[in-house]
């Protein structure tokens, strides 16, 4: 008769290789999805730079604003501040305040203790005058490279060549439209509908299952956000999926899941979507980076509300 404890630690030695095996199985299968995400980012360019030109030109018009806003301030606060300039002479144990009151006054009028505030306002006012001249030089120079970007950016180089000619060139970036055409273009075999199943229809004329879908696919259409309807992914551990909606955000080249739960009051539906869920993740896809969740059930439907706050926060 074998040892109860042998026969007890194999038992466990089984069951440790078993969930080793299984680890193994979601992180190679998590690293198969992080690839796929990559193969999207690389198909766009041999080498890619950090911040392509739209991007860089965004970033640009955004510090822009923020400069114009910022002298707007300076100007008002230099304005409103007390003529003159301030001169610090430091003692053994405290700083006197003298008030240059014009250009010929070297020494300056002695600002007593109970007066400092001035003093204040003065040293304050030569800070917001500097600021105002380094903001000053970059808004300029900002405004040269936002119209260098628009004329001769590297990156804007190959949409300015032929049809013809940009099949023989492999370009640094390819640019958003003809990125974003590749991908919609992608083919794949579509779901079959039931013969008697109810017709929705998007705007741009794609066929889905529900009313909910409807309203995602219209949003994402009025957005203009590419989208596949029930693209086959694989999940380790799980099998096929159909997600909803596999969505691409162009900005970043990234691949987005959007599934929507849409009768979550229903035990069993729910049920088998939770195990779904889990299986995203277990594969790589977590809500609130490259996936999407929309729920409701029969008493709290789905609100185009939410949708725009999440194509706007997730896709745009």
């Amino acid at each position: 008769m074998k040892n109860t404890k042998d026969v007890e630690g194999k038992n466990r030695n089984g069951v440790q290789q078993n969930n080793a095996r299984q680890n193994n199985a979601r992180q190679n299968n998590a690293r198969q999805n992080n690839a796929r995400q990559n193969s999207t980012n690389q198909n766009s360019a041999q080498y890619r730079y950090t911040v392509r030109d739209n991007d860089l030109e965004k970033i640009l018009k955004e510090r822009r604003v923020m400069l114009l806003e910022l002298l707007k301030k300076k100007r008002a606060d230099v304005e409103k501040a007390p003529a003159g300039t301030l001169r610090i002479l430091k003692k053994q144990d405290h700083d006197q305040y003298y008030w240059r009151k014009n250009l010929k006054d070297t020494n300056g009028a002695y600002i007593r203790k109970k007066d400092e505030e001035i003093a204040r306002r003065l040293a304050q006012k030569d800070y917001d005058e500097k600021v105002l001249k380094i903001a000053e030089a970059e808004l300029s120079e900002t405004e040269k490279y936002i119209s260098f970007l628009r004329q001769c950016s590297p990156e804007g180089l190959y949409g300015r060549y032929s049809e013809q000619r940009r099949k023989l060139i492999d370009p640094l970036v390819v640019p958003d439209e003809l990125f974003t055409e590749t991908w919609r273009n992608e083919e794949y075999d579509a779901l079959p509908f039931d013969p008697d199943a109810t017709e929705y229809v998007s705007a741009g004329g794609v066929r889905v299952r529900s009313k909910a879908e409807v309203m995602i696919a219209d949003m994402l259409e009025h957005y203009n956000i590419p989208y596949r309807y029930e693209y086959p992914l694989m999940l380790d551990g799980f099998g096929q999926v159909r997600p909803d909606f596999l969505c691409l955000n162009v900005s970043k080249r990234k691949e987005i899941v959007w599934e929507h739960y849409g009768m979550m009051d229903n035990i069993s539906y729910a049920n088998r979507n939770v195990k779904k869920i889990n299986a995203y993740e277990n594969n790589g896809f977590f809500s609130g980076n490259n996936m999407i969740q929309t729920f409701e059930t029969s008493q709290i439907p789905l609100d185009s509300s939410v949708i725009r706050r999440k194509i706007e926060y997730y896709l745009e």
